[in-house]
């Protein structure tokens, strides 16, 4: 295979440093997730707390106490004072500090407003007291943003033993209302001086140190019970970005071992690990069952409220991606897990558990933003029926765990298996942030790249969906194809994409005939595959290796391959990429045409639900297998063809979206996010997916079917496949191409930080916006959509990451892609006025930070 030398211009610089470490801005000090990690998974133990004061956050109605910084994170300032120690909280807030009566002398600090991004140096207002035995030992005035900080200096009585920090909110109520301690300290009777900051408690002891975050049953008996009388071995690497942690845990008496691989990233506090499970006796060992990859027991007080924020799956309907959130209070608990075996098919395996100090925080919408107190994204790997359950008891104290679904098997001597891959990232302050953090560490350590750099998908012309009728009779042929290819590349497509149309017994029914028509392609799929080098075009091609249709030709001269739906010749169903012998030869059969057809973009469509055909192939005790199994040889298949073909990338797509997981995003991209996408008239459907799927998943596009400015906006991401009727002669050929050029100069900034600037709406009468902001750019996009019936013509947007200091060049383009610009302050754009005078209009905003003087 030869990939064609695409033109500089079609590779934008999308390597924007995308670890959160990259630039000192960014760079994550969080070390808890990796300190837990090696508690957990090393030999190291968690270091006691110091003895001595500790401090209690009793009540704080926004956002989290920092330690070190202000309550959303940034650098503490105060005035123009920055300081590098303190307490940044948020009023109404109230700190308690305890110690032994008689203990400390005094307490000294600096008050004020934090001078952040937010407040801007004219935002807030606070007033701070601290109270000794319930009687006020301090009191400032009014204290505004931008104005330098108060001295505080309290003596402390000799039988005093607790002392109470207060920031209130003031007549104009509490929005940014950041309040710092800065420099917070106690001087001890000894002299000694302790830092306040030392005393915040860590939300990482949420989860259990040096405690396994798995388990399972072994011979019915649970592995917290098993694994402290079994041998442990373990070590540890350290490499540039991570260290990576392998524990060995042996039964002694069955040689049953578990090795859990853990890696703990250094630039973001997150951490990943799979469990194996191998039988090194020399016998079937024992059943081993409810195999839970991710099993902790945080520590969630009553009073603290516990949210789960998460989108749906794909399902193909309305609510495909749509954000939704719940509360959970101590004795309820959630269940996830999707249909059918396709891993977000009607749920998603990330998710987001948030911990606040009280529920009013937590009945915030946070659709578009606000402020959390903090907690952890939990993303699961497994191509296959996971299922996951959040459990709260009586006493608030909370259970997660995630797995496969069912697990009930004996391990034949030298047999292994795996579990699902956990990743967890740890989080506190804004919840935008956050999932920006956790966006860019799958850009960082997990979607695969070309070249080093995150991948381009396509932006093409693909018809399927429009012709496959009968409406072009002559599309799906060997020179209709090259046609398209000549029209594709005229309008700007970088790919020239073939659908399943080009398979002897057409889609659904030759699926399993892996070969072209004779008639149509005599010459192979190769002339079409040249043609688009020469044009300088990618060319994808469509599959659907797992599936059989009756009477074709793997279910006539491979039966053995295939699981199926019943015993009959010639049947079809699903074919066994858990079967060695299967799995070769379907990767050998896709290598040598990827190769011979100079395919560069392998599309892998699966329209079909696994599960029955795994779980109808189980024997009792060996529930679980076939699919572990077939999991295992699918990604097998896929890595083997990623090696083989290193400028090829795969494009994972399921009925749409409904097998994406934190394996598959390692190995694919998602060109097609959703079947609702196969037919027109869905603008506010793809405006719902790219504001809900955005939260998690930076790299997704989908398929537009009307030129129009409107509907092209709404379905942009950082791909679009086009839907068009290009083979008519009247169509609008000079509209598109200026869609497509709009799309290919915004596709930079999908995979830069997303924020939504509405809350998210199926309803016509409602604007819709968002925002994606390249912040080693200084630079960024914002798409408004004023639908059909809304009455209001403007819609005031607050745009995040930009420079208030700094001046921004700022593009506005209307749907006829007319353009005004104008030089606007970053304190001026922070607050945008977005205008739309016609209902059914979109607006495209473009802007960038000047070049300093």
């Amino acid at each position: 295979m030869r990939t064609p030398a695409m033109p500089p211009s079609l590779w934008p610089a999308l390597c924007i440093v995308l670890a959160a470490s990259a630039s000192a801005e960014n760079a994550s000090t969080d070390q808890s997730a990796a300190i837990w990690a090696a508690s957990v998974f090393g030999e190291s133990r968690p270091a006691a707390r110091p003895s001595g004061p500790t401090l209690t956050l009793r009540r704080q109605d926004h956002g989290q106490l920092g330690r070190n910084q202000s309550c959303i994170g940034t650098p503490l300032k105060i005035g123009s004072k920055e300081f590098k120690r303190g307490l940044g909280t948020h009023a109404a807030s109230v700190i308690a500090v305890t110690f032994p009566p008689g203990s400390a002398l005094s307490f000294q600090a600096f008050c004020g407003v934090d001078n952040n991004h937010d407040t801007q140096g004219q935002h807030g207002t606070v007033e701070f007291s601290a109270a000794i035995g319930g009687k006020e030992a301090f009191r400032s005035k009014v204290l505004r943003s931008g104005e330098e900080p108060v001295a505080v200096k309290i003596d402390l009585p000799a039988d005093c033993g607790e002392l109470v920090l207060k920031a209130e909110p003031t007549a104009d109520g509490p929005a940014h209302d950041h309040a710092d301690w800065a420099e917070a300290q106690l001087t001890m009777k000894d002299n000694r001086i302790v830092w306040l900051d030392d005393r915040v408690q860590d939300s990482s002891e949420l989860w259990p140190a040096g405690q396994p975050p798995f388990s399972f049953k072994y011979d019915q008996r649970p592995s917290a019970d098993l694994l402290p009388s079994w041998t442990r071995k373990t070590e540890s690497k350290d490499g540039a970005d991570r260290t990576e942690f392998v524990s060995r845990w042996t039964d002694p008496k069955t040689g049953l071992q578990v090795i859990a691989t853990a890696i703990a990233f250094k630039d973001f506090p997150a951490v990943d690990w799979v469990l194996r499970f191998e039988n090194t006796g020399a016998e079937d060992s024992p059943v081993l069952s409810e195999v839970l990859a991710l099993d902790m027991l945080l520590g969630t007080s009553k009073e603290q409220s516990l949210v789960l924020d998460q989108i749906n799956g794909d399902d193909c309907s309305e609510r495909s991606f749509v954000p939704v959130e719940r509360e959970l209070k101590p004795g309820q608990n959630a269940a996830l897990a999707p249909v059918g075996g396709r891993p977000s098919n009607g749920t998603f395996p990330f998710f987001n558990v948030e911990v606040a100090q009280s529920s009013g925080i937590a009945s915030q919408s946070s659709q578009s933003g606000g402020l959390r107190q903090g907690g952890f994204f939990v993303a699961i790997g497994w191509t296959g029926q996971w299922s996951a359950r959040l459990a709260r008891d009586a006493g608030g104290a909370t259970r997660v765990q995630a797995g496969m679904e069912l697990t009930h098997l004996r391990l034949h001597p030298g047999e292994s298996i795996r579990t699902p891959r956990i990743m967890l990232l740890r989080w506190s302050g804004d919840r935008l942030d956050a999932h920006n953090s956790f966006r860019r560490l799958l850009m960082t350590h997990y979607q695969p790249k070309l070249g080093g750099k995150p991948i381009d998908l396509a932006i093409t012309a693909q018809t399927f969906n429009r012709w496959a009728s009968g409406t072009r009779p002559n599309w799906a042929t060997e020179q209709g194809q090259i046609e398209a290819a000549k029209i594709a590349k005229d309008l700007g497509s970088d790919t020239h994409w073939f659908d399943a149309g080009w398979f002897e017994g057409n889609f659904p029914n030759g699926v399993g005939n892996w070969f072209p028509k004779p008639k149509d392609f005599p010459n192979g799929l190769k002339p079409v595959g040249l043609a688009c080098e020469q044009l300088g075009l990618k060319f994808l091609v469509w599959y659907e290796p797992e599936r059989v249709g009756n009477g074709t030709q793997i279910a006539r001269e491979h039966p053995e391959f295939v699981l199926p739906e019943k015993k009959a010749a010639g049947q079809g169903g699903l074919f066994n990429l858990g079967d060695p012998t299967a799995r070769r030869w379907m990767t050998d059969l896709l290598i040598q045409q990827i190769a011979e057809f100079h395919i560069h973009t392998y599309r892998n469509d699966f329209n079909m639900d696994p599960l029955p055909f795994w779980r109808g192939n189980d024997a009792p005790d060996r529930q679980g297998i076939t699919e572990i199994r077939y999991v295992e040889g699918l990604w097998a298949m896929w890595d083997e063809m990623r090696a083989k073909y290193p400028n090829m990338y795969l494009d994972d797509c399921a009925s749409g979206g409904r097998r994406i997981d934190l394996e598959m995003l390692m190995r694919s991209v998602v060109q097609t996010r959703s079947d609702t996408a196969c037919m027109t008239g869905r603008s506010e459907w793809d405006q719902s997916q790219t504001h809900g799927l955005s939260m998690y998943l930076p790299l997704h596009a989908t398929i537009g079917w009307d030129p129009s400015t409107y509907d092209c906006r709404s379905s942009a991401a950082a791909g679009f496949c086009a839907e068009w009727d290009i083979l008519d002669k009247n169509f609008p050929f000079d509209q598109a191409r200026a869609c497509i050029a709009e799309m290919k100069e915004n596709r930079p900034f999908f995979a830069g930080d997303y924020y939504p600037l509405t809350h998210w709406s199926m309803s016509h009468d409602q604007w819709m916006a968002w925002q994606f902001h390249r912040p080693d750019l200084d630079a960024g996009i914002v798409l408004a959509f004023r639908r059909k019936d809304c009455p209001y013509p403007a819609l005031e947007a607050k745009l995040r990451g930009i420079n208030p200091e700094r001046n921004y060049s700022v593009s506005f383009i209307d749907d006829q892609h007319k353009a005004t610009t104008k030089t606007m302050t970053g304190r001026e754009l922070s607050t945008l006025e977005l205008r739309l005078l016609d209902r059914h209009s979109s607006l495209l905003v473009r802007y960038k930070s000047e070049p300093r003087p």
